[in-house]
């Protein structure tokens, strides 16, 4: 396995993060959803967090963003959700998503600084 795909416990660490994120969102849609709707919302929140997780932020997305501009663009993500659960007056929401959105920055970054620290070795 090269360098580039080895885990780490960062991966782990990064991908729990993203998990829990991703949940935020869902429950943010069924927050702002009523009646029949929430499962509509909660989907469509869903979808879209992840959909745009997978074009730029995915480890295997095609068009990944470079770290920094990854980062941004996941902190972005975050707030927008803790925004949501502002304005619907959900605190604990807030406060989960923002560290959930922190631990997968934190995450993201330290594996990167790991392998920039310990690069592999040629044969």
């Amino acid at each position: 396995m090269d360098d580039e795909h080895r885990l780490t416990g960062w991966h782990l660490l990064a991908f729990l993060g993203e998990l829990v994120l991703w949940g935020c969102a869902a429950r943010l849609g069924w927050t702002v959803g009523t009646g029949g709707l929430r499962w509509v919302s909660a989907t469509a929140a869903l979808v879209a967090i992840v959909g745009v997780w997978s074009i730029w932020a995915a480890p295997r997305a095609r068009r990944r963003l470079a770290l920094r501009p990854r980062l941004v663009l996941i902190a972005v993500l975050g707030v927008l959700v803790a925004v949501g659960f502002v304005v619907a007056g959900r605190v604990p929401e807030v406060v989960l998503t923002l560290v959930s959105t922190s631990t997968v920055v934190l995450a993201q970054s330290r594996d990167s600084a790991t392998r920039a620290d310990h690069p592999r070795q040629s044969p």
